[in-house]
């Protein structure tokens, strides 16, 4: 494909993404598959300056402020297109029958792309920006940085089965390059993307597909043998069946979410992996039962913003308002089956404080019953490498740290 034919083609999957609301790697893998004359190298090209331009989408909507660029998708594309690929001239994007078709104020936007000294910067909306953890400005650009890297893939090993050595030399004899997660002891980082087909006959019940964070988040509530634990939001399960991993099948989970459907995931991995200790009966069975209640709340998943970046680009501040409505009733509800003595966990994959500090801060002035645990009891396998920043109820876990989605979790013991 002539270089202008992708970038066109990446607008224009960019306007359905953002006007039509449909995930970014769903629309590309369906495109891709529906074009197979597309070459490796083009669609990967087609990959990564799309999801640049969905990540970038705000900061380049203030360039276009500042500049007095006409805002358009096709704008912003061409904004980024020419700021990222200094190599290209305007010309060459439109070489070819199916390439950009020039318009008469691209060279204006050729001409700030290429006079903006650096490199445009992802941006929250300032909506948002004014609800993330005070920050420096150091920081946020730290942060922002980060949001451009791509994830890594991360699986959780099935350690009541396997070892990570064995996993790893299990990969190699695919050529599969991996490392083990420096801040996970259960977790192995793929170094290249595995196919489908491959993955698939690997996995059996070796392992499951998580990211490092996810995998720290599970592992600091401390799961032990032999306890009663509730995933009150389990979802598709993926800290559930981590959760089962650590309690090395001595124990009793009860997997729950209050949209059933979207448990069939977990409930088909369950039957394939023989879990005979994860159950799915109604969690409101079990009052003043659990020994921890595991509440992996739905958040606005700022956390996971390169993951998904067109999940900002959609948010809107009333979406907030929902979420904090229904973490808060979340929090009430699972409270009441958590026994005496025992733990409720809370976690977003969220950077806001709205979502984190402030819904704990409003749980605990409710609820003189519950109190927080030190911190440094949850954290001290990990406190000494300073990956997390400590607020006054939670910690939180930044993407830009050791490379993972970014996470913030708060555990409160029940003591009447």
């Amino acid at each position: 494909m002539k270089i202008g034919a992708i970038l066109l083609t990446s607008i224009l999957l960019v306007e359905k993404i953002v006007l039509e609301k449909i995930q970014a790697k769903s629309i590309l893998k369906i495109f891709t598959r529906n074009n197979k004359y597309i070459g490796a190298k083009d669609r990967k090209f087609l990959y990564d300056i799309t999801f640049d331009l969905l990540k970038k989408y705000h900061g380049l909507l203030f360039i276009c402020s500042i500049r007095n660029i006409d805002v358009s998708i096709r704008n912003l594309a061409l904004l980024n297109f020419c700021n990222k690929f200094r190599n290209y001239n305007l010309d060459d994007l439109y070489q070819g029958k199916y390439s950009l078709k020039r318009e008469k104020n691209d060279l204006a936007i050729y001409n700030n792309a290429i006079g903006y000294k650096d490199e445009i910067q992802p941006k929250f909306p300032d909506w948002i920006e004014k609800k993330v953890l005070n920050l420096s400005i150091n920081k946020k650009k730290s942060l922002y940085q980060a949001i451009l890297t791509k994830p890594k893939f991360d699986i959780a090993i099935n350690t009541t089965k396997y070892s990570r050595d064995f996993v790893k030399k299990q990969l190699k004899k695919y050529g599969i390059l991996s490392s083990f997660t420096k801040n996970s002891s259960v977790g192995i980082t793929i170094n290249n993307r595995i196919p489908n087909n491959i993955l698939n006959k690997l996995k059996n019940d070796m392992f499951e597909i998580q990211d490092e964070g996810s995998q720290i988040m599970t592992l600091l509530t401390s799961a032990e043998p032999d306890t009663k634990i509730l995933d009150f939001c389990a979802g598709k399960g993926t800290k559930t069946i981590l959760i089962n991993n650590l309690l090395k099948n001595k124990g009793f989970i009860t997997a729950f979410d209050k949209f059933g459907e979207r448990l069939e995931i977990l409930k088909k991995r369950v039957k394939e992996l023989n879990l005979y200790n994860i159950n799915f009966d109604s969690a409101t069975e079990y009052n003043k039962y659990y020994d921890l209640v595991l509440c992996d709340v739905p958040c606005t998943g700022t956390g996971t913003w390169r993951r998904r970046p067109e999940n900002i680009i959609w948010l809107q501040s009333q979406d907030l308002e929902k979420n904090k409505l229904a973490q808060e009733n979340i929090l009430i509800n699972a409270s009441k089956l958590c026994k005496v003595g025992g733990r409720l966990v809370y976690i977003t994959c969220s950077l806001l404080y709205d979502e984190n500090d402030s819904q704990v801060e409003k749980f605990l002035y409710a609820n003189k019953n519950f109190t927080i645990v030190s911190k440094k009891n949850y954290i001290n396998k990990y406190f000494e490498k300073n990956i997390f920043t400590i607020g006054k109820y939670g910690i939180t876990l930044f993407p830009d740290i050791i490379n993972t989605d970014g996470y913030y979790i708060s555990i409160l013991k029940k003591l009447a």
